[in-house]
């Protein structure tokens, strides 16, 4: 509910946080107006000169006029940010932008004091896990990065996901404890590598890059976590595109500081992969079995009997959506000595990830193994540092 007025121009509020708000004068003429702005009116008989989509500001607007509806969209927008409706005032703010888009001064009031109450409303004690990421976030930045998380409460033993599964969330543990494990199929039984607490995040390889999960995270305890979903995070990044790579940065930095119950359950990979610079090409393959056309040039980042993994450039998120999980062909050739060799591989591919530089790397399990002997002579015949 808003505050009445003490003062007839501006008033300060000051809350626990410590971070003072302007807030500006709303005339009590526009109340009742505002509260309509969100009501849902199919039962009210249509007026002679109402189109049948006309919402309530374009009537306001046919009615009083533009000048009016802006006035009782910035009216709103105080509104709700008081009653820390903030999804509320974002969506009143956008209608403000569509219907007014030359109200700069409102526009920009608007901004401001949406920024400034959701400073006010942010709890510093769920920030202070994470005070490392928000220091390198701006102003903005961290307030729409925090507004677009989303709590939760996870019982004992209750999973959060599950191998094999994919839900595209980034995942901050705030409490309690919860463990990573994994399948053995050699071994037939869950592998526990890792154990999360408050601070850790999880969930990274797949909410940046477009695979599922290879780990299954149980909680332990009654834990608390916060989740960034996919969407919104691609919602936030349209006024904030540099969140992108900053958040990367630091949980690719982040990601390495799970604390390790089982080191023996690390080794994941069945087969030795080296590094090399083989160049080739892919195809994808239709449902024929027959490979397209179309041909995407690419280097063989690493490469081992069963699978490699290959990078490339210009890969639109659309197309890599649909190249995920897709069948292909992979010919490359090498040197040996005089000898040009090549080799192809029917490969699966399992995983697409994008980095910030637009590079994106994927990862393909091949339907038949290579032999080690081939191995061996591809690392041996190409620049291979790993192999040296």
């Amino acid at each position: 509910m808003v505050a009445q007025r003490t003062q007839s121009d501006k008033q300060y509020h000051n809350n626990k946080a410590g971070f003072y708000i302007k807030e500006s004068d709303v005339e009590c003429e526009n109340r009742q107006k505002i509260i309509q702005l969100h009501k849902n009116t199919p039962n009210q008989k249509k007026q002679p000169n109402s189109s049948p989509a006309e919402g309530p500001i374009e009537k306001l607007i046919r009615v009083k006029g533009l000048k009016a509806a802006i006035k009782a969209l910035y009216a709103g927008i105080v509104k709700y940010t008081c009653e820390k409706e903030f999804s509320k005032a974002d969506r009143l703010r956008d209608k403000l932008v569509e219907v007014a888009p030359l109200a700069l001064t409102e526009i920009a009031k608007a901004d401001e004091i949406i920024e400034q109450r959701k400073i006010a409303a942010m709890d510093l004690e769920k920030i202070t896990p994470w005070k490392d990421l928000y220091s390198i976030f701006t102003t903005s930045e961290s307030v729409a990065f925090y507004f677009a998380l989303k709590d939760r409460v996870v019982k004992s033993n209750q999973p959060v996901f599950e191998q094999g599964s994919c839900d595209n969330r980034l995942y901050f543990i705030l409490s309690g404890r919860l463990k990573l494990s994994y399948f053995d199929k050699e071994k037939r039984k869950k592998v526990t590598f890792a154990i999360l607490k408050k601070g850790d995040i999880t969930g990274i390889e797949t909410f940046f890059s477009f695979s599922i999960h290879t780990t299954t995270l149980v909680a332990t305890e009654e834990s608390k976590i916060s989740y960034l979903d996919k969407d919104a995070f691609q919602k936030i990044l349209t006024d904030n595109p540099t969140i992108e790579s900053k958040l990367y940065s630091y949980c690719k930095n982040k990601k390495q500081h799970c604390h390790i119950d089982n080191q023996k359950g690390l080794g994941r990979r069945a087969h030795k992969r080296y590094e090399t610079s083989l160049r080739g090409h892919v195809q994808k393959i239709d449902k024929a079995g027959k490979p397209q056309k179309e041909i995407s040039r690419m280097t063989i980042a690493d490469i081992s009997a069963g699978g490699l993994c290959y990078n490339t450039t210009n890969l639109k998120i659309g197309d890599a959506a649909d190249l995920h999980k897709s069948d292909i062909l992979i010919t490359a050739s090498y040197n040996k000595g005089t000898e040009n060799k090549e080799f192809q591989r029917l490969a699966r591919v399992v995983s697409v990830k994008f980095h910030p530089n637009g590079e994106c790397c994927v990862h393909v399990q091949f339907k038949e193994q290579l032999s080690e002997r081939k191995i061996f002579e591809i690392a041996q015949y190409t620049d291979v540092t790993a192999f040296v």
